[in-house]
């Protein structure tokens, strides 16, 4: 019995809720659901027991429904919130779109699926406007959705308060928004008229926003959403969005929910160490070069073109003259290999730890996963008490599909750290794909005890900017959905 609901009634809620909203509130967040529940019933000027009845006999108007899904659903953003996926968008993903819409339909259809209270598709547009210029001669379509009705009247109105500005710098607010007074601000309206909000429940068969079907998406923003949901539930969203988005369209979600996108139809793509989903296409939309040759030579352009000794840095430039030129002439095949092999030969044995986890990076991003594994071993003979090292040698190994070896890897860095919060996530992960049910309850355990010495709104260390209250979100749809607890 919990505040005089019952064990049975309370089943029965989650049920309605699940059925109607899509949202998987388990047992152990009964109180969660009460909550939730008795502000419905005050907005409604009822009283909780008059409210649960109406539930139970299916009286609930569309209006009341919509109400609860507000009460039930808290919302965590601000502008530009990770900035490793905002730079991949300004510098690859939009303006290789924009170049190849630009000569053709010069459209471009973007949908933040759970908007929130905004800031992700005002993101979006602010980005958009300083890509493309002349953005006014565009059909430019940003859609925004959330079933929480709060948010979206909040982001309809345009007005933030400090909170939302975190991680970005005065002039960015200077040039995009207006001060209401000291501690508001509200978005310039040329950027408010790219986005259009609607209410629309994930959960649904069909999106339909002004009685016309959701469709051509090129871009599905769905981040920290789909754990809101029950694993099969969220499943049947990825292929709605599958069907919805065009030929060479990408899906982008939040890192800790790669476990539903992997097993999607969307094609995972590794960039700069960020997880994007393509869906398979006609015709590629690069993120790179046309040559995975090039990209990576350039890499080490870049990472190395400030080398003290004066002959190097020559013969870099002279490499760099070399590819610009061939990329010019479209001809790609030209690879100075010796030069670079002596500039590789130098360095390696010249690097310092850091500078080979670079490196292996590098590779990773490339999907060259071999070479990442071999300076990934070579980082870790350079500082081999660096638990981060462990746990990249454990992603490489797990793309490779060497689960085994990537648990190791995981308890090495949780041996050396025992702190190590995502290095107990990702090998709970790993123990649910290999059908270790109890390894996976125990180290989803160790995640919630560490979380419990954080607020709600910090960062996990090595997440990506994912907030503790996130984590312990997924943390309890993955681990009580399927029985996970008690079984063998």
């Amino acid at each position: 019995m919990i505040n005089n609901i019952s064990e049975k009634t309370l089943k029965i809620i989650s049920r309605f809720i699940e059925k109607n909203l899509g949202l998987n509130f388990t047992e152990e967040r009964g109180n969660d659901v009460i909550r939730a529940l008795a502000n419905a019933s005050k907005q409604k000027n009822i009283d909780l027991e008059e409210y649960i009845n109406l539930i139970l006999l299916n009286q609930l108007s569309n209006k009341d429904i919509i109400n609860l899904a507000t009460c039930l659903t808290i919302g965590e953003t601000y502008f530009f919130r990770d900035k490793n996926l905002f730079r991949i968008l300004r510098e690859n993903l939009f303006p290789n779109m924009i170049r190849i819409k630009e000569n053709f339909s010069r459209s471009m259809k973007i949908w933040s699926a759970g908007c929130s209270s905004g800031e992700e598709p005002y993101s979006i547009a602010i980005l958009i406007k300083e890509l493309i210029p002349d953005y006014k001669n565009w059909n430019i379509e940003i859609i925004a959705t959330d079933i929480n009705e709060n948010f979206l009247n909040k982001a309809r109105q345009g007005i933030y308060s400090e909170w939302s500005f975190r991680g970005t710098n005065l002039n960015f607010k200077n040039r995009y928004f207006k001060i209401i007074d000291d501690k508001h601000y509200k978005i310039n309206d040329d950027v408010m008229e790219l986005v259009k909000f609607y209410n629309l429940n994930l959960a649904k068969d069909t999106y339909l926003l002004d009685n016309k079907i959701l469709n051509n998406i090129d871009i599905i923003f769905c981040r920290n959403v789909l754990m809101y949901f029950s694993e099969s539930l969220a499943n049947q969203i990825i292929k709605r969005f599958y069907n919805i988005t065009v030929d060479g369209g990408w899906l982008i979600g939040a890192p800790t929910e790669n476990l539903y996108f992997n097993n999607s139809s969307f094609t995972s793509k590794n960039i700069e160490n960020t997880f994007l989903y393509n869906k398979n296409i006609k015709q590629s939309i690069s993120l790179e070069y046309n040559s995975k040759n090039v990209s990576l030579e350039t890499l080490y352009l870049k990472q190395y073109n400030n080398a003290k000794d004066n002959k190097y840095s020559l013969l870099l430039k002279l490499v760099e003259n070399e590819m610009k030129k061939d990329y010019r002439n479209n001809d790609i095949s030209l690879e100075p290999t010796a030069i670079i092999s002596e500039i590789k030969s130098y360095k390696d044995n010249d690097m310092n730890a850091r500078e080979v986890e670079d490196l292996c990076r590098s590779f990773a991003n490339e999907g060259k996963l071999l070479e990442a594994l071999e300076w990934c071993k070579k980082a870790i003979d350079k500082d081999k008490i660096n638990p981060v090292y462990y746990q990249l040698l454990a992603n490489i190994e797990q793309e490779l599909g060497n689960f085994g070896e990537a648990v190791k890897a995981l308890k090495k860095a949780v041996f050396l750290d025992s702190s190590f919060i995502m290095a107990y996530f990702n090998l709970g992960n790993l123990n649910l794909k290999q059908k270790k049910l109890k390894e996976a309850f125990k180290n989803f355990e160790n995640v919630r005890a560490l979380l419990e010495n954080f607020e709600e709104k910090d960062i996990v260390p090595c997440s990506e900017e994912m907030t503790v209250g996130m984590l312990k979100q997924i943390i309890d749809n993955v681990s009580y959905s399927g029985g996970l607890y008690g079984e063998s």
